[in-house]
C-alpha cells in the first residue's frame, strides 16, 4: 500500500494584465500586502495574444509576471485565487475612471516539474479545488525548458514567459534547499 506524503511547498507567482504601468504597480503593491516581497518580475510586454479581455479592460493591455519570495502550501491555491479576486475589486476602487476591470490577476505556482494556474472557469483539462476554483497544469518541465500543452495560453509560451519561469524554477530550487536545510538543522 502506498503511503501518502505531504507535498513540498511551492513557489507563488502571479500573471498581471492592466492598461498601464501605474495599474501594474498598484497591483504589485496590493499583492505584496497579501503575499510578501516580490523577488523577480518581468518587464511589461504588450498583450497582443487575444481580445478576450477587451470588453472589460480595453484593447491596449500590458502583461507582466511577478514572483514572490515566500513559498507556500499548494493546497492554498484556491484561497489565493479568492484573495486575488478580492485584490482586483480593491484595485477597481483605486481606478474608478478606468475600465470595468482595471487589473486582472492570475495566481499560480511552480514546482520542479509543472506550472499550475488557478481559474474560476471549468473545462475538460481543469481540476476542481474548492469554493468555485479550478486549477490546470499550464506548462511542464522537459529537461531544459518549459513545454506547453495544447491548452496553454499563448502568452505563457512567449520567450518572456519562458525566461521568467526558468529563473523562477532556479529560484525555487535555491529557496527550497535553504528551507529544507533550516528545517533539518
Amino acid at each position: 500500500m502506498a503511503v501518502p506524503n505531504p507535498p513540498l511547498p511551492v513557489l507563488r507567482f502571479a500573471g498581471l494584465l492592466a492598461a498601464d504601468e501605474t495599474q501594474l504597480a498598484a497591483a504589485q503593491r496590493e499583492l505584496t500586502q497579501w503575499y510578501g516581497a516580490i523577488d523577480d518580475q518581468t518587464q511589461p510586454m504588450p498583450f497582443t495574444f487575444t481580445d478576450y479581455y477587451a470588453d472589460q479592460m480595453g484593447h491596449k493591455l500590458l502583461r507582466q509576471w511577478v514572483r514572490f519570495a515566500n513559498l507556500f502550501a499548494p493546497e492554498q491555491l484556491a484561497k489565493c485565487k479568492l484573495e486575488t479576486n478580492m485584490a482586483e475589486i480593491l484595485l477597481a476602487r483605486q481606478f474608478p475612471l478606468a475600465a470595468k476591470r482595471p487589473v486582472n490577476i492570475d495566481p499560480g505556482y511552480l514546482t520542479r516539474t509543472k506550472i499550475i494556474l488557478a481559474t474560476t472557469k471549468d473545462h475538460s483539462h481543469r481540476v476542481y479545488l474548492s469554493e468555485g476554483i479550478y486549477s490546470e497544469v499550464t506548462l511542464h518541465w522537459n529537461g531544459s525548458r518549459w513545454i506547453a500543452w495544447p491548452w496553454t495560453y499563448p502568452d505563457y509560451q512567449s520567450d518572456l514567459a519562458q525566461s521568467f519561469f526558468v529563473r523562477a524554477r532556479e529560484a525555487y530550487f535555491s529557496t527550497l534547499q535553504r528551507k529544507l536545510s533550516l528545517s533539518a538543522g
